[in-house]
């Protein structure tokens, strides 16, 4: 059965850090993107809201399955799974390809999963000691964010915010159009990557 997935505006989730500054900034195929000035950074903060036809457990799986982050999530490099301390607390590298003059940038993250009968919420911060920095790619001095998933019938609300600094010579402006795009093609392939594990 092909999986139907429509991305629908969560008014009604909380929100890490919810204020009333969310400025629209585009829908695509049906995917909303809002997004804020950042305190910690000259790139904006993004917040993509949705509804998927799938079981929380599912894309919590799919979010969980770091190797194969490069099938969905928007110009992943490499991901993978650092160190897994319980099952809600886990270390994970993430590498995001640059175009051309600019390095590549990473990020490590320490991911802790609450849960309760209303939702499923990842929260993900920088870690700045796990991994060492490597040689050619930039680490990025800001990054957290937030996943949350909230049961439905007969599918999934789905709630992701990020802030984040590419830092070096990515220019603002050019960064804010990722800020952008970036939701918007990592929400439509994830729809898509869950379609091929059904």
């Amino acid at each position: 059965m092909i999986r139907v997935f429509t991305w629908i505006v969560l008014g009604s989730l909380p929100v890490l850090g919810l204020a009333q500054d969310w400025q629209y900034a585009k829908t695509e195929d049906g995917i909303k993107v809002y997004t804020r000035s950042s305190e910690l950074s000259p790139v904006k903060e993004f917040r993509a809201t949705g509804w998927v036809q799938a079981d929380p457990g599912e894309v919590l799986k799919a979010l969980l399955d770091f190797e194969h982050y490069r099938q969905w999530y928007d110009h992943c490099e490499k991901a993978e799974l650092l160190e897994k301390q319980s099952d809600s607390t886990m270390t994970y590298y993430l590498e995001l390809a640059m175009p051309f003059p600019f390095s590549n940038r990473d990020a490590v993250l320490d991911l802790t999963i609450q849960r309760t009968e209303e939702e499923i919420r990842l929260s993900y911060m920088r870690n700045a000691t796990a991994r060492e920095e490597i040689d050619g790619v930039v680490r990025m001095p800001v990054s957290e964010g937030i996943w949350i998933l909230k049961p439905k019938e007969q599918g999934t609300e789905v709630l992701h915010q990020f802030k984040g600094d590419p830092a070096g010579n990515v220019p603002p402006s050019m960064a804010n159009l990722f800020v952008v795009a970036g939701p918007i093609s990592t929400l439509t392939e994830l729809g898509e990557y869950l379609d091929r594990m059904e």
